[in-house]
Order: structure tokens, then sequence, then C-alpha cells
């Protein structure tokens, strides 16, 4: 078949189809060209009609068909539009019993056939998008046009409320870690938990968490900046007000007030330790797990110990809560928070189910609960809307919420009549007054521990807080315990003082007395009395007296190397060796001289031969054995000879003094091991009454008045203690460095003895 038969047959196809459908004459259709005839299209293999067809009736007389008119009936209808591709067809189905329809079909029809000439194709019209459907709604809504046009701004303004940083940095010796709480103007909140890969000091993880909170709060897009951090010296560092005298803080330094002129404005502020308790445990968190092979750390809340009745229930409940919640809480890459850091812990009133039980009879769904509440409500009664509980001793006990009880412990213990008793002695209190809450004695005992005066007027404790250390010296001569007794009863010569150095090992002991005792005298007697005698030694264990630390005694033990080491101030037991033998030298003269105290420096030589002679307890030897190997002849033994003294000949004596120094070591060791065995005796029986009292860097503490820190005119009303002061460094064995509010550095380490814990 040729292309034109073809043609014609694709068209007679398109009139058959329509003769179905039209039903009267149609509306003349727009002239397209003349004369009328049927041609075939080189473009299209197609015919297409030229001329006017005014009408379908014209279209079928061209084509020699002739026309019909049925009956009103639902057909369906297809129309190719291109008869290269048969699959693109134009399913339409029709109701033909309505006018309207069938001159929309009619000119569907004619203007199908009239435009295939020019090669148009039909396509489909896409569904509408929904932004598309937006704009519509927007372009016939010019009303709400200002409404979105504010929301817009309100989202895309920049709120000028600062930013908040909570940032805290943990050194240990498992390395360091960063704890970083960032809280947007908004509410929003992101937490980071950073673990160093380096070796850091307490200040330069400080340091490292300051500056990495702050890049965090740039790439945030955050302005304003207000940090908080408990490092009271990176604070006055950041102000100006310190100097960075290391040079590696001072780059620190350098690189943290770079970073702070990012923020406009920025602020840094102090807070203490418990204030900052969430940054704190990050920064814990990120110094203790370094190789962990977890990614989420949940945190589930028991609400009963695992020896409570009912235990089962709880576990399964608590299970069951943990696997439904989709929220991690702890992230090791990426911590989210979940609530403030400065926040306060928002608990279900407690008085809220009692109520509901007596007002509404609204049971909880848990059968046990529900049993508990009923048998609590028994001791409840609603009057006039308030709460009260039945006194087992008196009237009606008001039941209190935690802003109300707060006022009532404030009235008692600090008001008009108060008498800042202790807690229990509060509650009870209170509890007479016809006030009660669940944990109302505990909640006094927290109120009046965090009482100012009460702490400052605090009674001393006497209990030693820190385990014995014993010291141990393996050889003798080693180590040496130095001390200054006096004043004493002026003697020959206006001796009123006692210089007195006891060897840790053998118990020996040398004294002299003096008019006075400086520095000069000091080193006088170590290198006559000592060195010379006995060699050089180690180290030397003396107090904080300026005698003893003054530049010339520091460049004398450093001449002959020695190692200075001193004592706490106002704590003797930390040279407890030399405080022992100035004991035992005391007592002796006290008993010897009886009337005559003033021939005391006369007598010293011989209560210290007495002293040398005597066998010691630690070490079960004489202190001369232990030096010379031998023992030494008494003057008993010269009026009352002995079998050593009187049957031992020349020649033998030499012979037993030859082998005393051959075995002088053995004798030694025995001595060593004798002491490190009664050390632990006594250390047991020590350890017994020790009260532990321990604190870290960050804590705050108040150290007990001394007779030269005391007001002058306090007397007896001055307080016991001093401070607040916080804790810059631990030394170790009890000891601790201090700083004061400003930033200031307290003289010297401090015993625990003299420190107790300081409550905001």
């Amino acid at each position: 078949m040729t292309d034109d038969g073809k043609a014609a047959e694709f068209v007679k196809g398109q009139v058959d189809a329509l003769r179905l459908v039209v039903d009267r004459p149609q509306r003349q259709a727009p002239p397209v060209s003349k004369p009328s005839s049927l041609l075939p299209s080189k473009k299209r293999k197609c015919m297409v009609i030229k001329g006017e067809a005014t009408s379908s009736e014209e279209v079928m007389a061209i084509m020699g068909v002739e026309l019909e008119r049925p009956e009103p009936v639902e057909v369906p209808m297809e129309i190719c539009l291109d008869d290269k591709r048969p699959e693109r067809m134009l399913k339409v189905r029709f109701v033909l019993d309505s006018r309207l329809k069938n001159e929309l079909v009619g000119r569907m029809s004619k203007w199908a056939i009239a435009l295939s000439a020019y090669d148009i194709r039909f396509h489909p019209r896409t569904a509408i998008k929904s932004q598309a459907l937006a704009d519509f709604v927007a372009g016939f809504s010019p009303e709400l046009e200002k409404l979105a046009n504010d929301e817009v701004a309100k989202i895309n303004q920049v709120n000028n409320e600062s930013w908040v940083l909570f940032v805290d940095g943990s050194s240990n010796f498992r390395g360091a870690g960063l704890g970083i709480v960032l809280k947007s103007s908004q509410g929003g909140k992101v937490v980071r938990a950073i673990c160093c890969e380096f070796r850091a000091t307490n200040d330069e993880a400080e340091y490292e968490a300051l500056i990495a909170g702050m890049t965090l709060a740039e790439d945030m897009g955050a302005k304003p900046l207000k940090v908080f951090i408990d490092s009271l010296l990176i604070v006055n560092q950041i102000k100006g007000e310190f100097a960075a005298k290391d040079s590696k803080m001072a780059m620190y330094l350098e690189i943290a007030q770079r970073k702070s002129r990012v923020f406009d404005p920025f602020d840094i502020l102090q807070i203490p330790r418990d204030q900052n308790t969430q940054a704190d445990a990050l920064a814990n968190l990120g110094s203790s797990l370094r190789d962990i092979s977890f990614t989420f750390v949940p945190i589930v809340h028991l609400a009963n110990p695992a020896v409570a009745k009912n235990v089962g229930d709880t576990i399964t409940a608590m299970t069951e809560q943990l696997q439904d919640t989709q929220k991690v809480v702890g992230n090791i890459g990426n911590l989210v928070a979940t609530s403030d850091p400065d926040a306060e812990e928002v608990s279900v009133s407690w008085k809220k189910p009692l109520y509901d039980y007596l007002t509404n009879d609204v049971l909880p769904a848990d059968k046990t609960e529900a049993c508990r509440i009923r048998f609590k409500a028994s001791r409840y009664v609603l009057i006039q809307g308030v709460l009260f509980k039945k006194s087992a001793a008196g009237p009606y006990l008001r039941c209190f919420e935690k802003d109300q009880w707060e006022q009532v412990l404030e009235d008692m213990h600090e008001g008009t009549c108060g008498n800042h008793s202790r807690g229990r002695s509060l509650s009870n209190r209170a509890l007479r007054m016809g006030y009660y809450w669940p944990t109302m004695k505990k909640d006094a005992i927290r109120y009046v521990a965090k009482c100012d005066s009460c702490q400052r007027h605090a009674d001393m404790t006497h209990k030693p807080c820190e385990i014995l250390h014993p010291t141990l010296t393996p050889w003798p001569f080693m180590k040496w315990g130095m001390d200054i007794v006096g004043k004493l009863p002026p003697s020959p010569g206006q001796k009123v003082f006692m210089l007195a150095l006891t060897n840790y090992f053998s118990k020996w002991i040398e004294a002299g007395s003096f008019q006075q005792v400086r520095d000069k005298e000091v080193i006088s007697f170590i290198y006559t009395n000592i060195i010379c005698r006995f060699g050089v030694p180690s180290e030397i264990i003396c107090d904080n007296g300026s005698q003893f630390i003054s530049n010339k005694r520091r460049r004398f033990c450093d001449e002959w190397n020695m190692t200075l080491l001193t004592s706490t101030p106002r704590y003797p037991q930390a040279n407890g060796q030399a405080e022992s033998s100035n004991k035992t030298i005391i007592d002796t003269l006290k008993k010897r001289l009886t009337t005559k105290k003033g021939k005391w420096a006369e007598a010293l030589p011989s209560i210290l031969w007495a002293n040398r002679t005597t066998p010691r307890t630690a070490t079960g030897q004489t202190p001369f054995s232990l030096v010379y190997g031998c023992e030494a002849v008494l003057p008993s033994e010269v009026n009352v000879p002995t079998a050593r003294s009187g049957l031992m000949m020349e020649q033998q004596n030499c012979d037993e003094l030859v082998n005393d120094l051959d075995t002088i070591e053995e004798l030694r060791d025995t001595a060593l091991v004798r002491m490190a065995a009664q050390q632990q005796v006594v250390a047991r029986s020590f350890n017994k009454n020790v009260q532990v009292k321990s604190f870290v860097e960050g804590d705050w503490v108040l150290r007990k008045v001394f007779q030269n820190t005391q007001e002058a005119n306090d007397g007896k009303l001055g307080p016991k203690w001093e401070g607040p002061y916080q804790i810059s460094k631990v030394v170790g064995n009890g000891a601790y460095q201090l700083v004061q509010r400003d930033g200031s550095s307290i003289p010297r380490s401090w015993n625990a003895t003299h420190l107790k814990r300081y409550f905001f």
C-alpha cells in the first residue's frame, strides 16, 4: 500500500470514530486555507484537510462518508495524535446524552484534524506541584502576605540574647578530657564530651575546653556569648587581671583572647564546681573513656532498689520504657543535652496523687502504687482544699511544697526566732509547729549544712582525717628530722633554744643549745655535728621556720646536694620523728632537773648519752649499736664489772669488735624489718580512728582560724573558720594548695586537718 493510501486509511478511521459522536451540525471552525482539497502531508504520514470546513458534515462530505445520527449512548473514543507513535492514544469515554458534551467532543475532533498539519503534538497536563498550589493560593490571598512576611522575618532575624557556654577540663592519670555545654538563645543545647589524645595539666585542659567551646559557638553563628567556667585562674587571665608566666599558658591565653574578639559582647564568669556539674561530668567522661567499643550510653533511672518488694515489676517496667524510647541521652561522639545545666530538677508534686484520690477517687494504674496511695491517704485529710496530715501527738500538720518549706526553714533557722540549731533539731521544730513534708529531716540537714554562719562557727574535729603514712629509711644517716625547742629557761650564756636533729633509721639524736637560732647557726650545726660525723645526708625534714627555708639555707643544701623537705604549716605530725625526740628530751629534762631548770644546757649531753644507749621499741636495738656496731660501756659497768668488762681479754675484745663490724649489716637489716613491722602495727591502730576528709581541685573549703589570723577584737565571739578558699592543687598525703576568691595564692600547702568543706 502506498503512502497516500495509508494516509487515507488513517483519516477514514478517524472519521468513523467521529461518526458515532456527531449528532448535530457544529459551529464553524476557523478557516485554514483555500481551496478545499484532501492533500497528503510530506512531514506526516497522514492526510490533512485544507480549505474551509465549517462543520463536521462538510468534512464527512469531502471524505465521501455518509453521516448518521445515532442515539445518545456511552461509548469510548480513542484519538491518535501521531501515526509514528501509536501508543500515544488519547482514550476518552463520553456519555453522549448532552448537547454540551457532544459539542465539546466535536470541537476537539475538528481541532485535532486541523492542527495535525502543523506537526503539533498533544501532551497531557502534568500534576500540579505543591509549590504551584501554594503560589496559586498566595496569589489569591493578598491579606496573608503581611503575616507571611512577618513570620519569615522572625525566623531569619538574629536574636540579640546571649548564648551560654559551660566548659570544664579534666586531667588525671588516664588522660585529659573536655566537657562543653552550649545553650543557644532560643533554648537549644549542644553538648560535647571530648577525649584528648595528648597529656595536659589541669589548667591546660581548662584552656582546651574553653577554646573548643568558643570554636563550637563560632561555628553555630553565635555573636553574644557568656562563658561559665569553674577555674578562677583562667577567668582572671582572660580578663587581664592575671598574667600568664609560663610560655605554654601564654600561648593558650593569646588564642583564647583572640577567639573572644569574635563575639560581641563577650563575658566570662567563674562559678563553683557544683553549678557546673554537667560540663564536669562530660570532662570526666572524656578523660576516662578512651578506647571504647560502644557509641551510645543510655541513662536509665531506677525507681526502687534491687532489694525492694516487687522489684521484678519495677525492672520490667524500666526495661519496657528503655525499649520504647528512641531518644538516646548519651552519645560519645556527639552528646545531646537533655536539660539546662543550671536548671533545677523538676519533679511531680508529692501531694498530687493524694489530692486526686481524696477529691476525685483517682488512683494510679499500677495496683501496687494504687494500694500504697490508698493506705497513705488514710493519714491525710483535705480541709477547704488544703492537704493536712494527721499527727499522732498533736494537731493536723499542714503539707508543704518546696517553695513553701524553704521559707519556713529560713525563718526558724536564721529569722528573728532562729537559733541556728542543727538539722535534726530544726526538722523537729518545724514538725512541732505544725508543718510537714516527706523529706523534712533530710532537707533540714542540707539547709543547715549550707548556712554560712553555722559553717564558720562549726566545732573542730580532732579525729585524724588521713591515714598514717609511715616513713621507712633503708640505711642509716640518710634522712634526718630537724626542729627547734624553745624558749626554755635561761641557762648559762643566756641559751634559751635547743636545736635537735634525729636520724630516722637509728633514732640517733644530735642536739645543741643556742641563744638564738638563725640560718647561720643551723648551717654551722649541720656541718659540724652531722656532715663531719656521719657524712652528707640525703634529706632533711623541717618545718617552715624562716631559719630553715631562707635563701642562704637553701643554697647550703644545694651545695652539698641535700634535699630540703618542709612539712605543712600548723601540722607537726608531718615531722613526727623530730617531735617525738623533742618530747623524750624535754620529759627527761623535767625529771632530772627538778628545781634547777636553768641547768638544762649542762645536762643535755648526759641526757643524749642516756637516750643513745637505751634500746628503742621500733628497732629492738640501741642507737649506739646501730651506729657503731657494739654497745657502749656504761658507768655502772665500771663500778660493778660484768662478764664483758671483767672477763674479756684485750685481744679477745678486739676480735669480737671486728666480728661485730663485719656483721653490722645483718644487725641493721634485722632492725629495718622490725621497724617496718612496728610501723604496720601502729598504722593499723591509727587508721581505726581515721575520719577521711579528702578534696579535689576546684572544691571550696574553710581554713581553721589561728591566733595570728584572728581578728583583734573578736575574742571568744570570733569565728573558728575563715575563708572560703578554693583548692588549686592536690599536693598529696592530705596536703593541698589554696587560692583566694580573687585568685591570689595562699603561701605553702595546708593539711586537710585544718580544712573544712564549704557549701554554697
